[in-house]
């Protein structure tokens, strides 16, 4: 423990390629919560993205995640390149080992100080993997020699065989995702008492975190995009994402998927809206029993807010922005912006107690549409006599 008895504070971001935007809102998110590291280990992108935030250049990480394409990344052939020309470079990067990633080179050369990053106060380590063997390499600043850090940097990030191995003094080294793609046990060695851990789900290897430190998971319900597609869009909705899904995690926001208001009127409006859900869901299973299968849709979305699992199971559905804060009410408001309400109507009868068979067997076969239905009604119906009742 730390003199002051404050655990010791580790950021660990796992490896993810282009899915790494994601942790710059995570950052952001955690900068302006007041949560500080003093240790940061990473793999393949998430020690590039830790050796930024170590140097405390979240504006510089944002900007340069916000401009950079695939084709900034890697050499990659032109975008109207007819098949033969494709075929042949398929052929050169098969044949050379993976794509050059000269272009990360020189981005990784012009945002990285070396000096500053050794004398920054956040201790810094990464993953990478000797090639010959698979030897995995955990190193610390203090193990890497000097002039070398961002060589060791690219090699962390050397995701073979998509991209070219990285050499150093003849050694050839692989992305650190062959060995640990989420360095929990690194950061416990250098020091961590309580771990924050930043996973893109990215490819490789996850080992299961046994530090038995106090730990703080931040990941996407939703999918970040291809690990090799650099683009400013995705990264911008990436970035918007992960500084919700932190703000979530550390108990500043409720939901699931969605980023959702803790005010007092917002859980209000929630449990009221839960109440109502569960009267209208009751009433129609009483008389229609095959709707059983709008329970199965919203079992499958797993969303872990039990009062907004509904609500936010069907403004998934219906294509609500993620990005955007929300408030129980605001939330409802977009869901039913976007829904179809001529098709959702359709499922009317049944709500009415007038429903025949047919109906209810579509309701039964459209069970994500009629979970819709049911949230639709619950926000715009009628209340049900037995909830006046009660």
């Amino acid at each position: 423990m730390a003199q002051n008895d404050t655990p010791v504070k580790a950021l660990v971001l796992a490896g993810g390629g282009a899915r790494g935007s994601y942790q710059v809102g995570v950052w952001r998110a955690l900068t302006e919560l007041g949560w500080r590291p003093q240790i940061i280990t990473g793999t393949s992108v998430g020690s590039l993205n830790g050796a930024m935030f170590a140097l405390d250049l979240y504006e510089t990480a944002r900007d340069m995640w916000m401009s950079i394409r695939s084709q900034d990344v890697m050499e990659l052939p032109e975008e109207n390149a007819d098949l033969s020309e494709l075929h042949a470079f398929l052929r050169e990067v098969v044949r050379d080992g993976g794509m050059d990633v000269t272009p990360l080179e020189e981005i990784v050369e012009r945002v990285l100080d070396e000096d500053a990053l050794r004398a920054s106060p956040i201790r810094f380590g990464l993953v990478t993997v000797e090639k010959r063997g698979l030897k995995p390499r955990e190193l610390t600043l203090e193990d890497i020699p000097a002039g070398k850090v961002k060589d060791y940097l690219l090699a962390s990030a050397a995701c073979f065989p998509a991209l070219r191995a990285k050499q150093i003094d003849g050694v050839q080294f692989l992305d650190g995702g062959y060995r640990d793609n989420m360095p929990t046990a690194l950061a416990q060695k250098m020091g961590a008492e309580e771990l924050v851990c930043v996973d893109l789900e990215g490819v490789g290897i996850t080992l299961p975190n046994r530090t038995g430190l106090p730990t703080t998971m931040i990941r996407s319900y939703w999918e970040l995009g291809d690990i090799l597609h650099f683009d400013p869009d995705t990264a911008r909705r990436n970035m918007e994402l992960g500084y919700y899904d932190t703000r979530r995690a550390m108990g500043y926001l409720r939901g699931c998927a969605y980023a959702v208001s803790t005010s007092a009127e917002s859980c209000e409006d929630a449990a009221a809206f839960a109440w109502k859900f569960q009267q209208v869901q009751k009433a129609v299973r009483e008389k229609y029993p095959v709707t059983l299968t709008a329970d199965a849709a919203l079992l499958l979305a797993n969303m872990k807010d039990a009062q907004l699992a509904p609500l936010e199971a069907a403004a998934e559905d219906a294509g609500v922005d993620p990005t955007v804060f929300y408030t129980t009410r605001t939330l409802a408001e977009a869901f039913l912006e976007k829904c179809d309400r001529e098709r959702i109507e359709s499922f009317a009868p049944l709500f009415e107690g007038s429903g025949n068979a047919a109906q209810a067997a579509r309701a039964a076969l459209l069970p994500n549409t009629f979970l819709q239905a049911l949230v639709c009604r619950a926000l715009t119906g009628p209340v049900l006599p037995e909830v006046i009742e009660e």
